[in-house]
C-alpha cells in the first residue's frame, strides 16, 4: 500500500501554550488536524469565561481556521456559577488535573478534596459537559509519595468513585498510560471514554529512566511517564481494537530545549509534526490502517457529541527525515527516518 485517504482528524488533547510558543507551533497541529481540545493549564490557568475567550482570541490570531475545543480548569476557585457561564460561552470541557501532578496545576483540586466540588460537577453534568481528567494520584493511601510509575494505578478508585456518583456525565480519562486504566475504561459505562497517545504507545520506562529511576532521555519524559511493555501492548490493542470509547488525543506539549535540560526537566513531549505519520506506521504495524480513520476522525468527535469534520487528508508511504527542533524545541522521533508522511 502506497498511501491512505482519510477525513480529515481532530486531536482531542493538545497543548499549544501560549505567546512565543503558541506561534511557534499551533499551525503543526491546526494544518494536520482542522479541530482539537485545548488544555487550559497556562502558567495562568484558564479558569474563566473571560479567561478562555482571550485564549481563543490568541488562538484565532494564530490561525482563524482552525476550531478550538476550550476548556476551563477545575481550580480552588471554581463555582457552579462558573461552569455555567463558560457553558454558555460555548466552552465544552471541565478540565481537571490534581494539584501539583503535572505543569502549572499548582491551583488544582487533590483527590481527596473532589467530593468538595461536587456540585461543580453536577452542574457539569447537568449542562451535558464533558469532565475531562488526568488522572495521577502522587500519594498512596497512607499519604506517603508515589513513585511517577506507579501513580495513574493509585488514581482509579477516585475516578470509580466520580464515575458511580455522577452515572451522565461524560468522562474522559486522558493519555492513559497503563494496562490496569485500559481495563478499568472498557469495563466502565459508555460515559466513560479515554484519549490515547501515539507515544505512549512507542515509549516504555526504559526510554525515559535507567534501573534507579533516574531520568536519563529528558525528551522522552512526560506526565504520565512511559510505563512497562505489558502497559505499551494494552495501549497498542485498545487504539487498534475499534472500540470507540479509545480516541485520539496526542498530548503534544512543547517545552523550549533550555526546559527539558534542567533537573528535573519540563515534563512533555512535542509530538504535533509527526503524530499522524507514526500511528500509520503503528497501525500498518499491526494490520489495523483500516481502523486509523475512526481512531482520529470519528469516534472522539461522536463522544464529544460533534459533527465529523468534512475534508480528507492524504497519507503516503515515502520515507522521510523528522527534523530535530522547531526553534528551540525538539520534536519526537528528531533525526529519525519515518516511513509514513502528510500528503
Amino acid at each position: 500500500m502506497r498511501g491512505i485517504i482519510i477525513r480529515c482528524p481532530d486531536d482531542m488533547h493538545f497543548h499549544p501554550r501560549t505567546g512565543k510558543m503558541l506561534k511557534n507551533v499551533l499551525l503543526c497541529t491546526s494544518k494536520v488536524f482542522p479541530r482539537g481540545v485545548v488544555m487550559g493549564n497556562l502558567p495562568k490557568p484558564v479558569a474563566t469565561t473571560d479567561d478562555a475567550q482571550m485564549y481563543r482570541a490568541e488562538i484565532y490570531c494564530v490561525d482563524p481556521n482552525f476550531s478550538p475545543i476550550m476548556t476551563i480548569m477545575l481550580t480552588k476557585s471554581t463555582t457552579p456559577q462558573i461552569v455555567k457561564e463558560a457553558f454558555g460561552r460555548d466552552v465544552r470541557v471541565l478540565k481537571y488535573i490534581p494539584n501539583n501532578v503535572s505543569t502549572n496545576s499548582e491551583e488544582g483540586v487533590a483527590l481527596t478534596e473532589l467530593h468538595n466540588f461536587y456540585p461543580v460537577l453536577e452542574t457539569a453534568e447537568k449542562l451535558g459537559m464533558i469532565f475531562s481528567g488526568h488522572w495521577e494520584s502522587p500519594l498512596d493511601e497512607s499519604g506517603a509519595p508515589l513513585p511517577e510509575i506507579d501513580r495513574e494505578v493509585h488514581a482509579i478508585p477516585f475516578l470509580q468513585e466520580i464515575v458511580r456518583h455522577f452515572p451522565n456525565l461524560k468522562v474522559v480519562v486522558e493519555h492513559v498510560t497503563t494496562r490496569e486504566m485500559i481495563q478499568y475504561v472498557e469495563s466502565a459505562p459508555k460515559n466513560v471514554g479515554a484519549t490515547l497517545t501515539v507515544h505512549h504507545a512507542i515509549l516504555n520506562i526504559s526510554n525515559v529512566c535507567d534501573s534507579e529511576g533516574k531520568i536519563r532521555s529528558p525528551d522522552n519524559y512526560c506526565k504520565p511517564i512511559a510505563k512497562g511493555m505489558i502497559d505499551t501492548d494494552a495501549i497498542i490493542r485498545a487504539m487498534t481494537s475499534g472500540n470507540p470509547k479509545f480516541f485520539f488525543g496526542s498530548d503534544s506539549a512543547p517545552h523550549p530545549m533550555s526546559a527539558k535540560e534542567k533537573i528535573p526537566p519540563a515534563a512533555g513531549i512535542f509530538t504535533a509534526p509527526v503524530a499522524l505519520p507514526l500511528l500509520c506506521q503503528l497501525f500498518e504495524e499491526n494490520d489495523a490502517l483500516s481502523r486509523l480513520e475512526n481512531f482520529v476522525s470519528r469516534f472522539g468527535a461522536e463522544f464529544y457529541g460533534l459533527p465529523l469534520n468534512e475534508g480528507e487528508i492524504t497519507l503516503r508511504k515515502n520515507p522521510w527525515t523528522v527534523p530535530d527542533y522547531l526553534g528551540l524545541v525538539h520534536i519526537f522521533k528528531g533525526g529519525k527516518v519515518l516511513n509514513w508522511r502528510i500528503a
